[in-house]
């Protein structure tokens, strides 16, 4: 709710009580009456409602079956046959790449995590070394390979996401 919303409403409930209170003058009634008659109305007619037990029940019964249509929407519905979320390692522009998918709770889009290439001397991880940009690119923690080639990561994630989009990566 923005600022604007909150003075629109804070304005509104204020003039409702101050116009109540100005028509309880004009009719000569004690003030406010009209607004406390208003709220007894609510209380008595919405809060001391009464229910009928076949009422509950019938209620409870909607509730469970909506339930049970839910959870059986939910376990016949696969998530989208995802085959692309075992595609975590790829061969680009002459680097072994991996990473991991990771869904987003907030916006329900899956992101590559990780992404970090592979030596290809001993299939270790490497890690990216992106201090300095006029020397190493990687290096590899196990065999001391040091890869000088520079890659640009977001171009690297980029094709991996329209790989997957067009279908064109490694089924495993």
């Amino acid at each position: 709710m923005t600022r604007k919303d909150k003075k629109i409403t804070v304005f509104s409930a204020f003039a409702g009580i101050v116009f109540t209170a100005i028509y309880d003058l004009i009719k000569s009634q004690p003030i406010l009456s009209t607004f406390l008659n208003w709220l007894k109305w609510i209380w008595k007619n919405i809060f001391e409602f009464q229910i009928t037990v076949w009422q509950v029940l019938l209620l409870i019964s909607i509730l469970i079956f909506t339930l049970y249509l839910l959870s059986k929407q939910r376990n016949n519905t696969p998530e989208n046959k995802i085959d692309w979320l075992n595609y975590t390692k790829d061969k680009i522009h002459g680097m072994i790449w991996s990473w991991f998918w990771e869904k987003n709770p907030l916006n329900g889009k899956w992101n590559i995590k990780d992404l970090r290439p592979i030596c290809d001397s001993c299939g270790t991880k490497m890690k990216i070394d992106d201090r300095f940009h006029y020397m190493k690119f990687a290096e590899c923690p196990r065999c001391n390979k040091i890869y000088n080639d520079r890659k640009d990561l977001e171009k690297i994630e980029a094709i991996i996401i329209d790989n997957v989009q067009r279908g064109i990566f490694p089924k495993e």
